[in-house]
């Protein structure tokens, strides 16, 4: 999200400084699915969820994890989450998610041939797999809901699904395509060339990590932990799930939470996968890339200082061993990072409500990746006072305010 807000910030002809503790492309940009899910507009707070929920938290081998001693604090974020769990708001929510998603693609293409990565993504969709019949039927109506919004999806046969995938073990599940996600074969290279193209065109470079800000008439000033003071015009504000932090400094906060997921990668797997393969039962993608076979997923719900409990990695192998009878685990690696989500699964892309000079980019949960080049499109509209050609409205900080 930073990398691609300063480099259309730059396009436009501003002077960057980009700051962050880590590296570009360290942070979640490194452990992610590595897909474009541009059909991905449900909201995770649809109708029927929340009866998942225990059954999840009690399986050991389940898609969502609590740090028990972290519910007081998560309470207030899991009680505006309810209240958007109705049906009137998912179709709001979905249909402005697909306004977000509707360029992703060009976008993509853009910043990708200017900074020498074309080859790093892949458009040949993804197959998503169900282990019942009646888990698919349970999900139709967000195909339904889908197509409605120009996102179609084909039911695959088991003839199929076996030349397209020879190796995946599924019974009598259900295999669907999904044309409309593509993937990166390197999201954690594609972030540093954004960045490194912009450092190579002038943009400045601070590892280190923002602690306080404060914005009036004569511009931003900012603190950093390793006492750097620095001033600026206009700040923007891509923090992702530590963004909170800086936000109530400046305006207030929203309701967003660090969902922590995980990856284990396998350069060697013994199997190669053509396309991701995405378990809805089991919340878990199976994505290749150039240096192996990622499993990415599971939801834990923890503060941001909680240390990674990586069985929650382990548990990925398992899931993926059940479709993936010939996989080889050796030498597995494991991370985990923060995706920084909002109650509403809408991420927060908006000028300040306080200050003209202050704007947000943060909180795209599980569409990080994919909408970060877009979303550094609509930031330098609004920095240069420009209107963007999307409607605003849905991604407003503000939107939590009342």
């Amino acid at each position: 999200m930073g990398s691609s807000c300063a480099w259309h910030l730059q396009k436009r002809g501003l002077q960057v400084t980009l700051i962050d503790h880590e590296l570009p492309g360290r942070s979640c940009s490194f452990g992610n699915a590595a897909c474009l899910a541009t059909s991905g507009l449900v909201p995770l707070s649809y109708p029927g969820l929340i009866k998942k929920v225990p059954g999840w938290l009690f399986d050991p081998l389940g898609p969502m994890a609590i740090k028990w001693k972290a519910l007081p604090s998560l309470l207030p974020w899991f009680w505006h989450f309810w209240r958007v769990s109705n049906m009137a708001k998912v179709e709001v929510l979905a249909a402005a998610q697909a306004n977000l998603m509707r360029t992703v693609f060009a976008d993509y293409d853009e910043i990708l041939q200017a900074t020498g990565s074309t080859g790093l993504k892949q458009s040949r969709g993804s197959i998503h797999i169900y282990d019942t019949e009646k888990e698919y039927q349970d999900a139709a109506w967000q195909y339904e809901l889908t197509s409605r919004l120009g996102y179609d999806a084909q039911r695959l046969t088991a003839v199929e699904l076996n030349s397209m995938v020879p190796g995946l073990k599924l019974d009598r599940g259900v295999a669907v395509m999904e044309p409309d996600w593509h993937h990166l074969l390197n999201p954690a290279k594609v972030t540093a060339r954004i960045a490194d193209y912009c450092f190579g065109n002038g943009a400045q470079w601070i590892q280190d990590r923002v602690i306080a800000t404060s914005a009036d008439e004569n511009g931003v000033q900012i603190q950093t932990e390793s006492g750097k003071s620095l001033k600026a015009d206009q700040l923007v504000v891509a923090a992702g799930a530590w963004s909170n932090a800086l936000a109530a400094q400046l305006d207030f906060k929203v309701p967003l939470i660090g969902k922590r997921g995980y990856h284990s990668q396998v350069s060697n797997p013994g199997i190669e996968l053509q396309y991701p393969v995405m378990s809805v039962s089991r919340a878990f993608v199976m994505t290749p890339l150039e240096d192996g076979l990622r499993f990415a997923g599971t939801s834990e719900f923890a503060p941001l200082d909680a240390p990674p409990d990586y069985r929650r990695a382990e548990v990925l192998l398992k899931q993926a061993a059940v479709y993936l009878p010939g996989l080889k685990t050796a030498g597995a690696t494991q991370w985990m990072g923060h995706r920084p989500f909002m109650v509403d699964s809408m991420p927060v892309i908006s000028a300040s409500p306080g200050h003209g000079n202050v704007f947000y980019a943060f909180g795209h949960g599980h569409y990080g990746i994919t909408q970060g080049p877009t979303t550094g499109r609509l930031i330098a509209d609004l920095v240069n006072g420009n209107e963007p050609t999307t409607d605003m409205t849905a991604y407003r900080i503000d939107r939590f305010s009342k």
